[in-house]
C-alpha cells in the first residue's frame, strides 16, 4: 500500500526553463567576464547542459547539484572551486528572490497536495537544490503546510543515493516499499529503484523515451495523479 510520495521539484512541480536557463546563462556570462575568459562561455554552457534554450536531459544542469556545476565551471576556468560554489549558490538564491514570478507550478499544486493529504499520504520533496532556495520556492507556492519532509543536496547525500528516502521513511514511520518517487530525470528514476517504484513526468527535461527505459509509469503531469472524480489514482 502506498503511504508516501517523494516529489522531485524542478521540472516535476515547477517549470524548469522559466526559472533556471536564463539565470544560468547570466551567471556564466558574469563569471567568465570576471575571470577574463569570455571565450569559454559557449564551452561552459555546453558542458553543464545548455543548448540554446533547452537543457540536455542527461546533463549536470538537468539533475545534479550546484556543487556539480561549480566543479565543471572551476575546472574549465581553472579557478577555485569553493569560491565558484559560494558565488553560484548566492546568485541562484538572489535571482529567485528577485523574480518570484518565474516560479511557475506545472499545475494547481495546492489542490493536488490537498487531495493527497486528505488521503492520508505523507509528502516529501527531494531535490538537487539547496535548502534556502527550496524553502523559498515552497513558500511562494504556499505548499509548506502540506510538506512533511524536505531533502536538499546541502543536507543529505544527493540523488540517487538512498539516504533521503531512508530518513523520510524513518521520520514518517514508513517502509521503503510504501513510498513512490516522482521525477523528470534519469537520476530521479535511479533514485526510485530504492522505493516501491518511480513515476516519470514529462513536464521537465526528461523525454518519454528516456523515462520509459526506467519505469512503465510515465505521466504528462503530476496533476494526472487525480482522476476525473477528484480521487487519487496511482499508476499500477
Amino acid at each position: 500500500m502506498i503511504k508516501g510520495i517523494l516529489f522531485d521539484k524542478d521540472g516535476t512541480l515547477i517549470e524548469f526553463n522559466s526559472l533556471w536557463i536564463d539565470s544560468t546563462y547570466e551567471f556564466l556570462k558574469n563569471i567568465t567576464q570576471i575571470h577574463n575568459q569570455e571565450s569559454k562561455l559557449e564551452e561552459l554552457a555546453f558542458k553543464i547542459g545548455l543548448e540554446g534554450q533547452t537543457v540536455r536531459e542527461d546533463s549536470a544542469l538537468a539533475g545534479k547539484t550546484s556543487a556539480d556545476l561549480a566543479d565543471i565551471i572551476s575546472n574549465v576556468l581553472m579557478v577555485d572551486f569553493d569560491g565558484i560554489l559560494k558565488e553560484l549558490n548566492h546568485f541562484y538564491y538572489q535571482k529567485i528572490k528577485e523574480n518570484p514570478e518565474k516560479i511557475k507550478p506545472v499545475c494547481n499544486l495546492s489542490a493536488l497536495f490537498t487531495q493527497l493529504k486528505s488521503n492520508g499520504l505523507k509528502i516529501g520533496i527531494v531535490t538537487a537544490d539547496n535548502y534556502d532556495v527550496t524553502k523559498y520556492i515552497l513558500e511562494v507556492l504556499q505548499l509548506l503546510e502540506y510538506v512533511d519532509f524536505i531533502a536538499t543536496a546541502d543536507l543529505y547525500e544527493r540523488k540517487p543515493h538512498v539516504e533521503a528516502l531512508q530518513v523520510f521513511c524513518h521520520q514518517q514511520n514508513l517502509e521503503l516499499d510504501e513510498v513512490i518517487h516522482i521525477g523528470d530525470t534519469s537520476i530521479d528514476m535511479e533514485f526510485s529503484k530504492h522505493c516501491l517504484y518511480g513515476v516519470g513526468v514529462l513536464t521537465g527535461v526528461g523525454s518519454a523515451s528516456l523515462l520509459s527505459t526506467y519505469t512503465p509509469y510515465v505521466l504528462n503531469n503530476v496533476a494526472d495523479l487525480i482522476d476525473h472524480d477528484g480521487k487519487v489514482t496511482f499508476p499500477a
